[in-house]
């Protein structure tokens, strides 16, 4: 596929660049990994998380066609696809991963937008991915994670603003209004619409930057009726500061905070709606040694949890699913043990109705209700060499809870198999990369490629079972 897009571009650049000064830059992101994760348990029914090996894929392709200060892009691909292998023994296609089946889908459009530099302003207009910041909130999913395989990207259909006080000026001001398609908590649009208002205030000089970004959005359940009406503060900021000529500080953090109220799930003592207040954030710290050669650093965050499901507050807090936390723990065994709580509370053997909202307890692999700690260490001895090594520590901020059988033993904390529970620990877990390449040159079109092999090695504490969880990947990425 990539090939033949490849054959079809260049005669193409070459003819529009030569009879209307149209510049044509193709875009290619593409990946495949081989992927594999021990079997570990998700319920006390027998359920098995975990898949054996499995090759997966993910293709963004494109065009970007510029003239003067006109842009179009258009870009299509979509989620990933699990195309061979083995799938998990979890039922049910909730988690939006499609890992109960092989399968490729056809591609989403990921992009179709124009984008107008005017005199005043920035014009942007179509549909678009979205992010802000570091990821941790709005993740157009085409960032490399530290550990893991990129795999969703928000998508809106926008209107965009953006103006600057001077041609020179570091400031950018934005107004936007969202239709929402794809995010961590709207992913039907068939069933859901969802609006959202935005503003932000960008500052960025080089590598560096900070900003302020606010949103008012509201979030509708076509079926049922229900609907979500929050606010969203989000803040960041980005800075790399030189401290001699062989030592450099990578600095990064945001924060954000929602409130609101939602009838999409009740409580028991809450049944008209509940009030949304939760809050996260990320910090970032990286010491660059030997011109970055050699890096050493810190990424810590937290998300706030609900110590009592059963009042009229909702204060669990959810990462983008985007943005990875380690690539085991979180990834796999949460994101497993959510889609097989799904399928309890909505099996009618155990449940005449389900709860309001239950789907949107899944939440595939999101890093939420928690807190981490996780040493890094990054090495790059050749320019087409990069090992990293990283140590995660994470804890619950609420207790450590399974809803279904928790329920069912009469409010009385227990697990998802339903073992007594104490504390916060969650476990820990040691990941590993090692990358190779790039093998081309710089302006080839796929002067980018590069394979990898990682690893991530999950020792759960005893409030999640106490097994040890393993996950292998090895990729190829075209650029």
């Amino acid at each position: 596929m990539i090939t033949v897009l490849l054959a079809l571009l260049s005669p193409a650049k070459a003819e529009a660049e030569a009879e209307t000064k149209l510049k044509v830059e193709p875009i290619i992101d593409a990946w495949f990994a081989y992927d594999q994760t021990s079997a570990f348990a998700v319920d006390a029914e027998g359920t098995q998380g975990g898949q054996g090996g499995h090759l997966d894929t993910r293709q963004r392709l494109g065009v970007n066609f510029v003239s003067g200060d006109v842009t179009v892009g258009v870009i299509v691909g979509g989620n990933t696809e699990q195309i061979w292998g083995d799938t998990w023994d979890i039922p049910g296609s909730i988690d939006e991963r499609g890992r109960h089946n092989l399968r490729y889908r056809t591609p989403d459009i990921r992009k179709l937008a124009m984008t107008a530099n005017l005199e005043a302003v920035q014009l942007e207009v179509g549909l678009t991915t979205a992010s802000w910041g570091l990821g941790m909130l709005a993740n157009d999913g085409i960032q490399e994670p530290f550990f893991g395989q990129p795999e969703f990207g928000d998508r809106v259909v926008r209107a965009r603003l953006t103006t600057k006080p001077g041609a020179e000026s570091p400031w950018h001001f934005t107004v936007a209004w969202d239709r929402v398609l794809q995010d961590e908590v709207s992913v039907d649009v068939s069933t859901q619409w969802t609006n959202q208002a935005i503003a932000s205030i960008l500052w960025r000089d080089d590598d560096d930057q900070a900003g302020l970004y606010g949103a008012v959005r509201r979030q509708d359940e076509l079926l049922y009726s229900r609907s979500t009406r929050v606010t969203v503060v989000d803040a960041f900021t980005d800075l790399h500061l030189p401290l001699s000529s062989s030592l450099n500080l990578h600095l990064a953090a945001e924060g954000a905070g929602i409130t609101g109220k939602t009838n999409r799930s009740t409580t028991y003592n809450a049944r008209d709606r509940v009030h949304v207040l939760s809050a996260g954030a990320v910090g970032v710290a990286m010491l660059g040694m030997r011109d970055d050669t050699v890096m050493v650093g810190l990424s810590s965050g937290f998300a706030t949890g609900d110590g009592d499901p059963s009042d009229d507050t909702m204060a669990d807090f959810t990462f983008d699913r985007n943005f990875d936390v380690g690539m085991v723990l979180f990834d796999e065994v949460m994101g497993g043990i959510d889609a097989a709580h799904y399928n309890l509370v909505t099996n009618p053997a155990f449940a005449g109705r389900p709860p309001d909202g239950v789907e949107a307890s899944v939440h595939e692999g999101a890093f939420r209700r928690a807190t981490y700690v996780q040493p890094r260490v990054e090495l790059s001895p050749m320019p087409w060499m990069r090992a990293r090594l990283g140590m995660l520590f994470a804890w619950s901020t609420a207790p450590v809870s399974h809803g279904f059988y928790t329920h069912r033993n009469g409010g009385v904390p227990v697990n998802h198999l339903k073992q007594p529970t104490s504390g916060h620990a969650l476990g820990s877990e040691f990941d590993w990369s090692l990358q190779v390449g790039p093998f081309l040159e710089a302006d080839h079109p796929l002067g980018e490629t590069r394979v990898s092999i990682q690893g991530g090695h999950a020792f759960l504490d005893s409030n999640l079972g106490g097994d040890r969880v393993d996950r292998y990947i090895m990729m190829l990425h075209l650029l």
